[in-house]
């Protein structure tokens, strides 16, 4: 059961069918981590999301592995030095919704095309 200031910080997913009280246990109960090569841009957006979803990050071996693009990949995904930022936000938000969906057991996986890394061996 949550508490009652975790009630009033996940209201909004509490109300989602798809979600719920047991979704937000089950996320809540989630720990994750970038993969070794993950370009840190993308890696931070993904960690506030999830932060934000309930979500524990680690930085360390521990905690299922989230893919994100390594800084080639998100370079190539931009396709300009200045686009960076912005394919970054976007690998970064993607990411994080892959790794909600998989915590909560909903949706099928997607990727960014062959930009995004799988899982890997533990560091």
């Amino acid at each position: 059961m949550l508490a009652p200031h975790d009630q009033q910080r996940f209201a909004r997913h509490l109300l989602l069918s798809q979600i719920g009280e047991a979704g937000q246990l089950r996320l809540c109960a989630t720990q994750v981590r970038a993969c070794a090569d993950a370009d840190p841009r993308a890696a931070l957006v993904a960690y506030r999301y999830l932060e934000r979803a309930g979500m524990h990050v680690s930085t360390q071996a521990d905690g299922e592995v989230i893919a994100l693009p390594s800084p080639e990949a998100l370079h190539a995904l931009a396709g300009r030095v200045e686009l960076e930022g912005a394919a970054a936000a976007l690998a970064g938000a993607f990411a994080a919704v892959e790794a909600i969906k998989h915590a909560l057991g909903v949706g099928t996986s997607a990727t960014l095309g062959a930009l995004c890394i799988g899982t890997e061996a533990a560091s």
